[in-house]
Protein backbone atom coordinates (compact mmCIF):
# COMPACT_ATOMS: atom_id res chain seq x y z
CA UNK A 1 0.00 0.00 0.00
CA UNK A 2 1.48 3.38 -0.96
CA UNK A 3 1.37 6.55 1.12
CA UNK A 4 -1.77 7.87 -0.54
CA UNK A 5 -3.62 4.57 -0.03
CA UNK A 6 -2.53 4.47 3.62
CA UNK A 7 -3.90 7.96 4.22
CA UNK A 8 -7.21 6.98 2.64
CA UNK A 9 -7.38 3.81 4.74
CA UNK A 10 -6.69 5.73 7.95
CA UNK A 11 -9.29 8.33 7.06
CA UNK A 12 -11.85 5.63 6.34
CA UNK A 13 -11.17 3.86 9.63
CA UNK A 14 -11.55 7.14 11.53
CA UNK A 15 -14.87 7.75 9.80
CA UNK A 16 -16.04 4.23 10.70
CA UNK A 17 -15.17 4.77 14.36
CA UNK A 18 -16.88 8.16 14.41
CA UNK A 19 -20.01 6.53 13.00
CA UNK A 20 -20.32 3.83 15.67
CA UNK A 21 -23.27 3.84 18.06
CA UNK A 22 -22.48 4.32 21.77
CA UNK A 23 -22.98 0.64 22.62
CA UNK A 24 -20.85 -0.35 19.63
CA UNK A 25 -18.02 1.90 20.83
CA UNK A 26 -18.05 0.06 24.16
CA UNK A 27 -18.05 -3.32 22.46
CA UNK A 28 -15.25 -2.37 20.08
CA UNK A 29 -13.16 -1.05 22.95
CA UNK A 30 -13.62 -4.22 25.02
CA UNK A 31 -12.54 -6.28 22.01
CA UNK A 32 -9.54 -4.06 21.35
CA UNK A 33 -8.45 -4.22 25.00
CA UNK A 34 -8.59 -8.00 24.89
CA UNK A 35 -6.49 -8.04 21.72
CA UNK A 36 -4.03 -5.64 23.31
CA UNK A 37 -3.65 -7.96 26.32
CA UNK A 38 -3.03 -10.93 24.05
CA UNK A 39 -0.44 -9.01 22.03
CA UNK A 40 1.24 -7.90 25.25
CA UNK A 41 1.40 -11.52 26.34
CA UNK A 42 2.94 -12.51 23.01
CA UNK A 43 5.56 -9.75 23.27
CA UNK A 44 6.35 -10.83 26.83
CA UNK A 45 6.70 -14.44 25.68
CA UNK A 46 9.14 -13.44 22.95
CA UNK A 47 11.15 -11.43 25.46
CA UNK A 48 11.33 -14.51 27.70
CA UNK A 49 12.63 -16.61 24.79
CA UNK A 50 15.21 -13.95 23.97
CA UNK A 51 16.32 -13.87 27.61
CA UNK A 52 16.73 -17.67 27.78
CA UNK A 53 18.73 -17.75 24.54
CA UNK A 54 20.88 -14.77 25.43
CA UNK A 55 19.96 -12.98 22.21
CA UNK A 56 20.89 -9.58 23.64
CA UNK A 57 24.55 -10.50 24.13
CA UNK A 58 24.67 -12.36 20.83
CA UNK A 59 23.61 -9.14 19.12
CA UNK A 60 26.02 -6.93 21.06
CA UNK A 61 23.80 -5.61 23.87
CA UNK A 62 24.83 -5.90 27.54
CA UNK A 63 21.30 -6.66 28.79
CA UNK A 64 17.94 -7.76 27.46
CA UNK A 65 16.51 -4.43 28.61
CA UNK A 66 18.88 -2.47 26.36
CA UNK A 67 18.22 -4.88 23.50
CA UNK A 68 14.48 -4.33 23.89
CA UNK A 69 14.96 -0.56 24.06
CA UNK A 70 16.79 -0.67 20.73
CA UNK A 71 14.12 -2.83 19.07
CA UNK A 72 11.03 -1.16 20.48
CA UNK A 73 12.18 2.42 20.84
CA UNK A 74 10.57 2.47 24.29
CA UNK A 75 12.25 4.05 27.35
CA UNK A 76 14.28 2.08 29.90
CA UNK A 77 11.55 1.93 32.57
CA UNK A 78 9.01 0.31 30.23
CA UNK A 79 11.50 -2.21 28.85
CA UNK A 80 12.85 -3.09 32.30
CA UNK A 81 9.32 -3.82 33.47
CA UNK A 82 8.61 -6.00 30.44
CA UNK A 83 11.74 -8.09 31.05
CA UNK A 84 10.89 -8.54 34.74
CA UNK A 85 7.38 -9.80 33.89
CA UNK A 86 8.78 -12.16 31.27
CA UNK A 87 11.18 -13.69 33.79
CA UNK A 88 8.51 -14.08 36.49
CA UNK A 89 6.02 -15.81 34.16
CA UNK A 90 8.43 -18.70 33.62
CA UNK A 91 7.48 -19.85 37.15
CA UNK A 92 3.75 -19.09 36.77
CA UNK A 93 2.14 -21.42 34.18
CA UNK A 94 -1.53 -20.64 34.99
CA UNK A 95 -0.89 -16.91 35.04
CA UNK A 96 0.96 -17.19 31.75
CA UNK A 97 -1.96 -19.06 30.21
CA UNK A 98 -4.52 -16.49 31.39
CA UNK A 99 -2.31 -13.66 30.15
CA UNK A 100 -2.00 -15.25 26.72
CA UNK A 101 -5.78 -15.70 26.57
CA UNK A 102 -6.34 -12.00 27.27
CA UNK A 103 -7.97 -12.66 30.65
CA UNK A 104 -5.33 -10.74 32.61
CA UNK A 105 -3.83 -7.32 32.03
CA UNK A 106 -0.10 -6.82 32.41
CA UNK A 107 -0.63 -4.79 35.60
CA UNK A 108 -2.47 -7.73 37.23
CA UNK A 109 0.24 -10.10 36.08
CA UNK A 110 2.78 -7.88 37.84
CA UNK A 111 0.82 -8.05 41.10
CA UNK A 112 0.58 -11.83 40.85
CA UNK A 113 4.31 -11.99 40.15
CA UNK A 114 4.98 -10.08 43.36
CA UNK A 115 2.85 -12.59 45.29
CA UNK A 116 4.71 -15.49 43.68
CA UNK A 117 8.06 -13.97 44.66
CA UNK A 118 6.97 -13.70 48.30
CA UNK A 119 5.67 -17.29 48.67
CA UNK A 120 6.64 -19.45 45.64
CA UNK A 121 5.56 -22.84 47.05
CA UNK A 122 2.17 -21.72 48.33
CA UNK A 123 1.55 -19.73 45.15
CA UNK A 124 2.19 -22.82 43.04
CA UNK A 125 -0.51 -24.70 44.98
CA UNK A 126 -3.09 -21.91 44.79
CA UNK A 127 -2.24 -20.33 41.44
CA UNK A 128 -5.32 -21.51 39.53
CA UNK A 129 -7.78 -20.19 42.14
CA UNK A 130 -5.83 -17.03 42.71
CA UNK A 131 -5.60 -16.20 39.01
CA UNK A 132 -9.37 -16.62 38.65
CA UNK A 133 -10.01 -14.34 41.64
CA UNK A 134 -7.61 -11.64 40.44
CA UNK A 135 -9.02 -11.77 36.91
CA UNK A 136 -12.59 -11.28 38.18
CA UNK A 137 -11.91 -8.68 40.89
CA UNK A 138 -12.50 -4.94 40.32
CA UNK A 139 -9.21 -3.08 40.13
CA UNK A 140 -9.44 -1.60 43.63
CA UNK A 141 -10.02 -5.02 45.20
CA UNK A 142 -7.03 -6.79 43.65
CA UNK A 143 -4.62 -5.88 46.51
CA UNK A 144 -7.23 -7.06 49.04
CA UNK A 145 -7.60 -10.41 47.25
CA UNK A 146 -3.88 -11.03 47.48
CA UNK A 147 -3.61 -9.83 51.10
CA UNK A 148 -6.45 -12.15 52.10
CA UNK A 149 -4.76 -15.05 50.33
CA UNK A 150 -1.51 -14.46 52.20
CA UNK A 151 -3.18 -14.31 55.60
CA UNK A 152 -5.45 -17.32 55.06
CA UNK A 153 -2.79 -19.65 53.69
CA UNK A 154 -0.20 -19.06 56.41
CA UNK A 155 -0.66 -16.24 58.95
CA UNK A 156 2.89 -16.55 60.22
CA UNK A 157 4.28 -16.53 56.72
CA UNK A 158 2.10 -13.52 55.92
CA UNK A 159 3.78 -11.63 58.75
CA UNK A 160 7.19 -12.69 57.48
CA UNK A 161 6.26 -11.71 53.95
CA UNK A 162 5.12 -8.29 55.15
CA UNK A 163 8.61 -7.81 56.53
CA UNK A 164 10.11 -9.03 53.26
CA UNK A 165 8.21 -6.36 51.35
CA UNK A 166 11.00 -4.07 52.46
CA UNK A 167 13.34 -6.05 50.22
CA UNK A 168 11.17 -5.27 47.20
CA UNK A 169 11.47 -1.51 47.57
CA UNK A 170 12.90 0.13 44.47
CA UNK A 171 13.27 3.50 42.80
CA UNK A 172 14.15 3.80 39.11
CA UNK A 173 15.31 7.10 37.64
CA UNK A 174 15.82 7.68 33.91
CA UNK A 175 15.84 10.54 31.45
CA UNK A 176 13.01 10.82 28.94
CA UNK A 177 13.09 12.07 25.35
CA UNK A 178 11.37 15.40 26.10
CA UNK A 179 14.17 16.22 28.57
CA UNK A 180 12.33 15.34 31.79
CA UNK A 181 13.54 12.87 34.43
CA UNK A 182 11.18 9.91 34.98
CA UNK A 183 10.81 8.36 38.44
CA UNK A 184 9.05 5.06 39.09
CA UNK A 185 9.22 2.65 41.95
CA UNK A 186 7.64 0.93 44.92
CA UNK A 187 7.64 1.52 48.67
CA UNK A 188 6.88 -1.09 51.28
CA UNK A 189 3.97 -0.11 53.58
CA UNK A 190 6.23 0.89 56.47
CA UNK A 191 8.21 3.23 54.25
CA UNK A 192 5.01 4.60 52.74
CA UNK A 193 3.86 5.57 56.23
CA UNK A 194 6.90 7.83 56.43
CA UNK A 195 6.53 9.30 52.93
CA UNK A 196 2.83 9.66 52.18
CA UNK A 197 1.85 11.95 55.10
CA UNK A 198 4.63 14.39 54.18
CA UNK A 199 3.70 14.44 50.49
CA UNK A 200 0.02 14.87 51.41
CA UNK A 201 0.82 17.64 53.87
CA UNK A 202 2.68 19.60 51.18
CA UNK A 203 0.47 18.74 48.22
CA UNK A 204 -3.15 18.13 49.26
CA UNK A 205 -5.53 20.85 48.02
CA UNK A 206 -6.84 21.44 51.56
CA UNK A 207 -3.34 22.43 52.67
CA UNK A 208 -2.61 24.75 49.75
CA UNK A 209 -3.36 28.36 49.04
CA UNK A 210 -6.83 28.56 47.38
CA UNK A 211 -5.20 30.57 44.58
CA UNK A 212 -2.68 27.80 43.87
CA UNK A 213 -3.18 26.84 40.23
CA UNK A 214 -1.00 23.72 40.20
CA UNK A 215 -2.49 20.34 39.32
CA UNK A 216 -2.39 17.62 42.01
CA UNK A 217 0.39 15.86 40.10
CA UNK A 218 2.43 19.06 39.89
CA UNK A 219 1.92 19.69 43.61
CA UNK A 220 3.14 16.16 44.46
CA UNK A 221 6.21 16.60 42.25
CA UNK A 222 6.97 19.93 43.93
CA UNK A 223 6.46 18.31 47.34
CA UNK A 224 9.12 15.69 46.62
CA UNK A 225 11.55 18.36 45.50
CA UNK A 226 10.77 20.44 48.59
CA UNK A 227 11.46 17.52 50.93
CA UNK A 228 14.84 16.89 49.30
CA UNK A 229 15.64 20.58 49.33
CA UNK A 230 14.85 20.91 53.02
CA UNK A 231 17.03 17.93 53.80
CA UNK A 232 20.00 19.45 52.01
CA UNK A 233 19.51 22.80 53.70
CA UNK A 234 19.13 21.68 57.30
CA UNK A 235 21.10 19.09 59.25
CA UNK A 236 20.01 17.65 62.60
CA UNK A 237 21.75 20.53 64.36
CA UNK A 238 19.79 23.09 62.37
CA UNK A 239 22.81 24.29 60.38
CA UNK A 240 22.19 24.91 56.69
CA UNK A 241 23.95 22.40 54.47
CA UNK A 242 23.40 23.36 50.81
CA UNK A 243 23.51 20.60 48.22
CA UNK A 244 26.65 20.34 46.13
CA UNK A 245 25.66 20.70 42.50
CA UNK A 246 28.23 21.57 39.84
CA UNK A 247 26.88 23.56 36.90
CA UNK A 248 29.03 25.36 34.33
CA UNK A 249 27.26 28.53 33.24
CA UNK A 250 28.27 30.81 30.35
CA UNK A 251 28.47 34.38 31.67
CA UNK A 252 26.13 35.77 29.00
CA UNK A 253 23.42 33.27 30.06
CA UNK A 254 23.80 34.22 33.71
CA UNK A 255 23.77 37.96 33.09
CA UNK A 256 20.91 37.95 30.57
CA UNK A 257 18.80 35.22 32.14
CA UNK A 258 18.17 33.77 28.69
CA UNK A 259 19.24 30.62 26.90
CA UNK A 260 19.69 27.04 28.03
CA UNK A 261 22.33 25.42 30.23
CA UNK A 262 22.95 21.67 29.98
CA UNK A 263 23.31 19.87 33.31
CA UNK A 264 23.73 16.25 34.32
CA UNK A 265 19.98 15.99 34.95
CA UNK A 266 19.00 17.78 31.73
CA UNK A 267 18.66 21.30 30.29
CA UNK A 268 17.61 24.22 32.51
CA UNK A 269 16.61 27.74 31.51
CA UNK A 270 18.53 30.96 32.04
CA UNK A 271 15.89 32.15 34.54
CA UNK A 272 16.38 28.97 36.57
CA UNK A 273 20.14 29.54 36.49
CA UNK A 274 19.70 33.02 37.92
CA UNK A 275 17.45 31.67 40.69
CA UNK A 276 19.91 28.91 41.62
CA UNK A 277 22.80 31.35 41.70
CA UNK A 278 21.05 33.84 44.01
CA UNK A 279 22.87 32.00 46.81
CA UNK A 280 25.56 29.61 45.61
CA UNK A 281 29.27 28.95 45.59
CA UNK A 282 30.75 30.61 42.52
CA UNK A 283 34.13 30.07 40.87
CA UNK A 284 35.50 31.69 37.71
CA UNK A 285 36.66 29.20 35.05
CA UNK A 286 38.77 30.16 32.03
CA UNK A 287 38.41 28.11 28.86
CA UNK A 288 40.78 27.72 25.92
CA UNK A 289 39.59 28.21 22.29
CA UNK A 290 38.45 24.54 22.25
CA UNK A 291 36.31 25.15 25.38
CA UNK A 292 38.60 23.05 27.61
CA UNK A 293 39.04 24.47 31.16
CA UNK A 294 42.55 25.80 31.78
CA UNK A 295 42.19 27.78 35.01
CA UNK A 296 39.76 27.85 37.91
CA UNK A 297 39.55 30.69 40.40
CA UNK A 298 38.85 30.43 44.10
CA UNK A 299 35.31 29.33 45.00
CA UNK A 300 33.40 31.77 47.20
CA UNK A 301 29.92 31.90 48.69
CA UNK A 302 27.69 34.57 47.17
CA UNK A 303 25.96 35.09 50.53
CA UNK A 304 28.29 34.61 53.53
CA UNK A 305 26.96 32.68 56.52
CA UNK A 306 26.88 35.71 58.81
CA UNK A 307 24.67 37.66 56.36
CA UNK A 308 22.42 34.61 55.95
CA UNK A 309 21.94 34.45 59.73
CA UNK A 310 21.08 38.13 59.89
CA UNK A 311 18.64 37.68 57.00
CA UNK A 312 16.86 34.84 58.83
CA UNK A 313 16.63 36.89 62.00
CA UNK A 314 15.17 39.86 60.12
CA UNK A 315 12.69 38.13 57.76
CA UNK A 316 11.74 35.11 59.95
CA UNK A 317 10.45 33.29 56.86
CA UNK A 318 9.25 33.71 53.28
CA UNK A 319 8.46 37.37 52.64
CA UNK A 320 5.81 36.71 50.00
CA UNK A 321 2.38 37.90 51.26
CA UNK A 322 0.52 35.13 53.07
CA UNK A 323 3.34 32.56 52.94
CA UNK A 324 4.40 31.02 56.27
CA UNK A 325 7.38 28.93 55.10
CA UNK A 326 10.05 28.95 57.87
CA UNK A 327 13.29 30.84 57.33
CA UNK A 328 15.53 27.74 57.30
CA UNK A 329 13.55 26.35 54.36
CA UNK A 330 13.77 29.52 52.26
CA UNK A 331 16.13 30.76 49.55
CA UNK A 332 18.06 34.00 49.89
CA UNK A 333 16.96 36.10 46.92
CA UNK A 334 18.86 39.05 45.47
CA UNK A 335 16.27 41.72 44.57
CA UNK A 336 18.80 43.02 42.04
CA UNK A 337 20.80 39.98 40.96
CA UNK A 338 24.50 40.14 41.79
CA UNK A 339 25.26 39.40 38.10
CA UNK A 340 23.50 42.70 37.31
CA UNK A 341 25.57 44.58 39.87
CA UNK A 342 23.30 44.00 42.85
CA UNK A 343 24.97 44.10 46.25
CA UNK A 344 25.03 41.21 48.69
CA UNK A 345 23.79 43.06 51.73
CA UNK A 346 20.56 43.04 53.73
CA UNK A 347 18.73 45.84 51.87
CA UNK A 348 19.11 43.89 48.60
CA UNK A 349 18.19 40.47 50.02
CA UNK A 350 14.87 38.81 50.88
CA UNK A 351 13.91 35.31 51.97
CA UNK A 352 11.56 33.46 49.59
CA UNK A 353 10.36 29.87 49.56
CA UNK A 354 11.22 27.88 46.45
CA UNK A 355 7.80 28.32 44.84
CA UNK A 356 7.72 32.09 45.28
CA UNK A 357 11.41 32.43 44.44
CA UNK A 358 10.72 30.65 41.15
CA UNK A 359 7.73 32.91 40.49
CA UNK A 360 9.81 36.03 41.09
CA UNK A 361 12.43 34.99 38.55
CA UNK A 362 9.82 33.92 36.01
CA UNK A 363 7.66 37.03 36.38
CA UNK A 364 10.26 39.67 37.35
CA UNK A 365 7.91 40.80 40.09
CA UNK A 366 8.16 40.91 43.83
CA UNK A 367 5.66 41.70 46.56
CA UNK A 368 7.01 42.23 50.02
CA UNK A 369 5.06 40.77 52.93
CA UNK A 370 3.28 43.47 54.93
Amino acid sequence: MNVEETAVAESSDSEVLDGLRDDAVTGELVTALGEARRWNARITGLVAVAEKRGLARKQGYPTTTEWLMALSGEPAAACRSKVAVAEALEQMPETKKAFAAGDLSESRVKVLAQAQALAPDQFAQDETTLVAQVAAAPSRQVPTVLATWKRSTDPQAAETEAERLHQLRALHISKTWPGMVHLSGDLDPASALEVLPIIQMLAEPANLDPADQRTPAQARADALVEVCRRYTQTSQTGKRNPARVLVTIPWNTLSAGKGIVDTEAGPISGNTVRRLTCDATIARVLLDPESAPIEMGRATRVIPDHIRRLLELRDQGCTHPGCDMPATWCDAHHIIHWADGGTTDLPNLRLLCTRHHTAVHEQDSYHRRE
